[in-house]
């Protein structure tokens, strides 16, 4: 049972991340109008309450044992608060019908994150966590096949993208392909399988062309071999491992022409040597981001305790959204917002610093993956990965410490009338 619970609870967490907004009205020929019913989001977290609710009936049932998953009470109640506010901050929005869509995102995300905690409950921790990257894997695997079959079909001159998403999230996905395999290279060993798997994934990231997501997969993986205490020796193992990978896929595949290409037109003729527009001043080229971030501050500025609202950015027509998570955060809410933000960080730096000789290092890496990922690309609900890996490693991690049950206190004068 404990394996069936485990299993199901990584599935849905690893389904959550990668589905998205995705929904069975999308097989339709046509162009149907969103339903959130056939949206799958709502029905994973809706099986998350299931599992949620299993999981207070086994903490009322007994105490908890040494391995076992615990709530991180102040990381949840962190969390709560700013997603409670942000939702609150309909109240004061210029446009109802943007507020509530936003709205219901909040919420799925407040329950799914929230949810993964209690129902993680008296579960073994690292078959929690077994599942979830096992499944991630797999998923992303399946993923990257299919990019780069996509890819080598048009002749290698397009960004790598697959089914229907952007560049910038098909790289996130391959971060945390990456990561997984670095996950499973630290618990099993098997550095000729699961290293050059990492590669692989770092690899796809560059041919998306997203410089942001590389940036982003770069400081996770970073995060990784700092947090996970790689030594030196199994370091320098790794890189020539990786360098190797890299290497025979750009000599012996097709992808190497269309990797040259991705790094010479988007990191560095668009980073390095792009033309702003003027003979003498050259800039990095950021796809129009720099308008909608200029447009999301003034916004925060002419509001800014309590920000303009929510949804207030796409209801008064300055875009869907900011491309930036503290941006879309501080426009929004405010500096109430940003602090409460703030907050919650700052409790899952608290409970990962507490915990930094028992952490597992994928897991930050995929947090910090995902913030910095945030700060280019996306919406509050595209990085709702960021919180439920805060919870996922928060709640993990507090199983590794031993549970030493408390001693009875014997008063002396009771101990010596009992003698």
């Amino acid at each position: 049972m404990t394996w069936i619970r485990c299993s199901g609870l990584g599935f849905i967490a690893a389904l959550y991340v990668l589905a998205g907004r995705w929904g069975f009205h999308r097989l339709a020929n046509a162009d149907p109008e969103p339903d959130p019913f056939l949206e799958l989001r709502l029905w994973i977290v809706l099986a998350s309450v299931v599992l949620a609710t299993l999981g207070l009936l086994h903490r009322a049932h007994r105490a908890a044992r040494p391995g076992e998953s615990r709530p991180d009470t102040r990381l949840a109640m962190a969390l709560l608060l700013f997603l409670g506010y942000l939702c609150t901050s309909a109240l004061w929005a210029p446009d109802a019908e943007f507020a509530l869509g936003k709205l219901y995102d909040l919420a799925l995300v407040g329950v799914m994150s929230v949810g993964f905690g209690l129902a993680a409950l008296r579960q073994p921790a690292m078959r929690v966590l077994d599942a979830f990257w096992g499944v991630v894997l797999l998923a992303t695997g399946l993923l990257a096949l299919t990019g780069v079959s996509q890819l080598l079909g048009g002749g290698g001159g397009a960004r790598l993208a697959v089914l229907g998403g952007g560049p910038n999230i098909f790289a996130r996905l391959m971060g945390l392909f990456a990561l997984g395999a670095l996950y499973f290279w630290r618990r099993q060993g098997q550095t000729w399988l699961w290293v050059p798997m990492a590669a692989a994934g770092v690899l796809l990231a560059l041919l998306t062309g997203s410089r942001g997501g590389t940036a982003a997969i770069l400081a996770g993986v970073l995060t990784f071999l700092v947090v996970g205490r790689i030594p030196l020796r199994q370091l320098a193992l790794l890189s020539v491992l990786a360098t190797a990978a890299v290497l025979v896929v750009i000599t012996f595949t097709p992808l190497g022409k269309a990797l040259s290409r991705s790094m010479e037109e988007r990191f560095l003729r668009l980073t390095l040597n792009y033309e702003g527009g003027s003979d003498t001043e050259s800039k990095v080229y950021l796809s129009g981001r720099e308008s909608l971030y200029a447009a999301a501050y003034e916004l925060g500025l002419d509001n800014p305790v309590a920000g303009a609202g929510l949804a207030a950015f796409p209801a008064l027509g300055l875009g869907v959204y900011p491309h930036n998570l503290f941006l879309e955060v501080f426009c929004e809410g405010g500096a109430l917002g940003l602090a409460l933000l703030g907050w919650t960080l700052l409790a899952f730096l608290r409970s990962a610093w507490r915990g930094r000789h028992r952490i597992d290092g994928a897991t930050v890496g995929a947090v910090v993956l995902v913030l910095l990922g945030s700060q280019s690309s996306g919406d509050l609900y595209d990085t709702r990965a960021l919180f439920l890996l805060m919870v996922m490693s928060s709640c993990t991690l507090a199983t590794r410490t031993a549970f030493v049950p408390s001693r009875p206190i014997v008063h002396p004068a009771v101990h010596g009338a009992t003698t």
